[in-house]
This record gives C-alpha cells, sequence and structure tokens, in this order.
C-alpha cells in the first residue's frame, strides 16, 4: 500500500470526523441534519480506512490515530442521550419511592425498631428508676433540664444557620453510620444505632411527662422529625436490607447477595442523607422558633407527613412494573 497516497486521498475525511466530533461532544443534537448523516457516512469510511490501515500498514501512529477517531465517533453516535436536570430529578425521585416500596418491610421492621425502643425505655424507667443511668446517655443531663423547662431561647439568625449547619452536618452521619454498619455486623449495628435513637427519645419523653411537657415535646420535634426520623427510618432500612442478605443469602454466595441487595440499599441510604439535609433547615429555623405558634407547627407537621406518605405511595407508580410490588425477603 503506498501510504502516502491513501493518507492524502483520505485525510480530508479524517479531519472532517474530526470536527464533527468537536461540534457533537456537547449533544448529537449540536449537529444539523446534513451533519448528521456527514457524521454516519464518515464514520463508516474512516472504519473501514481502520480496517485497511491495520491489515496493509505498520505505520502504529496512523494505526493509532484512526482508531482513536473511530472510537470517539462510536461513543458519540451510541451513547444514551442526555436528560434535562429536571427529568433526572423526576427519574431519581420516582426511584426512591419505588425502592421504599419495593423495600417496605424492610422499612416497617426499622420504625418498629425505633418506635418499640422508646416505649422500652419509657416503662422500663416507669418500672426500675434506677435503670436511667442506662437510657440516659452522660452528658445529657443538662439537655433534659432545658427541655422540661419547657421554653426555648430565640435564636438570631446566625444562631440559626450555625445549628443548620450542625444538623446538616451531625444527621446524615447517623444515617450513614446506621446503613454503613449493616455489612460488617449483619445488620445488628443497625438494629442497634435504631435502638439507642429509640430509647433517648423514650427517656426524654418520661422525663417530659411528669412536668406535663409531653405535647410540647411532640409539638417541638415533629415539624422537622417527621422527615428526619422517616430519613433515620429508611438508613435503618437499607442497614436491614444488606443484613438480611448476609444472613439469608439463598444460593447465592454472601458476596453475591450483598452485592445484589446493595443496589436498593445505596438508595434507601442516599434518599436518607437527602432527607437529613431537609430536615435540617427546618430544625434550625422553624421547630424551635418560640415565635412560630404551636398550631402553625402542627400543621406544617400534618401537613409533611401527608405530602410524604402520598410520595411514597404514588411517586413513580405509573413506570412501575407490576413484579416490583412484591417486597424483598
Amino acid at each position: 500500500m503506498n501510504e502516502v497516497a491513501f493518507v492524502q486521498k483520505r485525510e480530508a475525511d479524517w479531519q472532517r470526523l474530526t470536527h464533527l466530533c468537536d461540534r457533537a461532544d456537547i449533544s448529537p443534537a449540536k449537529l444539523k441534519g446534513e451533519e448528521f448523516h456527514d457524521f454516519i457516512k464518515l464514520y463508516r469510511r474512516v472504519s473501514a480506512d481502520l480496517a485497511t490501515a491495520r491489515t496493509r500498514s505498520n505505520n502504529i501512529q496512523l494505526i493509532q490515530f484512526l482508531n482513536d477517531t473511530v472510537a470517539r465517533a462510536y461513543g458519540i453516535l451510541y451513547r444514551s442521550p442526555r436528560h434535562p436536570l429536571w427529568r433526572s430529578l423526576v427519574e431519581g425521585m420516582n426511584l426512591a419511592a419505588q425502592t421504599v416500596r419495593r423495600c417496605r418491610w424492610f422499612a416497617l421492621t426499622s420504625a418498629l425498631t425505633f418506635v418499640l425502643s422508646g416505649f422500652l425505655a419509657f416503662h422500663m424507667l416507669d418500672l426500675f428508676p434506677q435503670s436511667r443511668t442506662v437510657f440516659v446517655p452522660e452528658g445529657w443531663e443538662q439537655v433534659f433540664e432545658k427541655w422540661k423547662s419547657g421554653e426555648f431561647d430565640e435564636a438570631s439568625p446566625d444562631q440559626s444557620i450555625m445549628m443548620t449547619g450542625f444538623y446538616m452536618t451531625n444527621n446524615p452521619l447517623q444515617a450513614v453510620l446506621g446503613g454503613g454498619v449493616a455489612a460488617s455486623t449483619f445488620g445488628l449495628g443497625t438494629v442497634g444505632i435504631l435502638y439507642r435513637n429509640g430509647t433517648l427519645f423514650g427517656a426524654l419523653a418520661h422525663e417530659m411527662a411528669p412536668a406535663g411537657k409531653m405535647p410540647h415535646l411532640f409539638i417541638s420535634v415533629s415539624p422537622h422529625g417527621v422527615t428526619e426520623i422517616s430519613g433515620l427510618v429508611l438508613s435503618g432500612a437499607a442497614g436491614l436490607v444488606m443484613g438480611y442478605a448476609l444472613i439469608n443469602p439463598g444460593r447465592r454466595r454472601r458476596a453475591a447477595a450483598l452485592k445484589s441487595a446493595g443496589k436498593d440499599a445505596i438508595v434507601l441510604l442516599t434518599t436518607s442523607i437527602l432527607m437529613m439535609f431537609m430536615a435540617a433547615p427546618i430544625e434550625g429555623f422553624f421547630s424551635f422558633n418560640p415565635r412560630i405558634p404551636d398550631a402553625l407547627k402542627v400543621a406544617f407537621a400534618l401537613s409533611s407527613a401527608a405530602a410524604w406518605a402520598l410520595f411514597w405511595t404514588q411517586m413513580g407508580k405509573s413506570s412501575e412494573p407490576a413484579s416490583s410490588g412484591e417486597a424483598q425477603g
């Protein structure tokens, strides 16, 4: 093969395909109709040139150049179309709701673990007051006393921002811990974190009851708690999904079962973290603000609960495969 003549004859097409690749890098839609047809024709011609160079030339640089050009064109021609941001957000929300419905029994188990732990601490403190040292962590006395006063200090905007930042750091960390420790503890670590959070809330409720401040507790916690505690429950569900896969892998190896369960677990955990972020500004600016009437806090909490219930039961249902309604495990 006369390599010089080959290059001179075909180089114009190679440069033209490179130019079209530069324009289509952002999106193939950037090419006009005629340009797109030229792109396809040139892709086929340069592919043929690559085959010719591989079989009839020893010029490694030429072969590499043609190979890179064809590979680049192939990637542009066959890559998945990029969706608008809003569509990606909708698809993400659909996936979150569908995953929660599919893993609903794990979510229910997580919720019951949290709630029953709270009841356990509440009633154990009634029956055995000496168990207070077990359920009330060291260093929380001052926090409990502040709650029993039934009053919140009015926070400045700077303080509210600072507390929101703290909640956005601390609360997602709890979600990550709740889901992350499952793989190394067969789910027991997740249960332990749910238990610890549940008993802490139950102990606080027990402290508030004699002071007649139980309504104050629930009214103050509910505006952000609907979202935050739901996020905690989902992080627990993520851990339970992985724990169950390790305990009951079926005919698969545990590594394979964990890998499969991890797809749902990562969606649950990511959703949980996002919910924690959503709850943080509500907690920082709204829930503990003494200027906001209790009636408004209750209305906000009820509206949040209704919105989340609608989201979990209806979001993405129209595109959900019929078989996805089956719960895992």
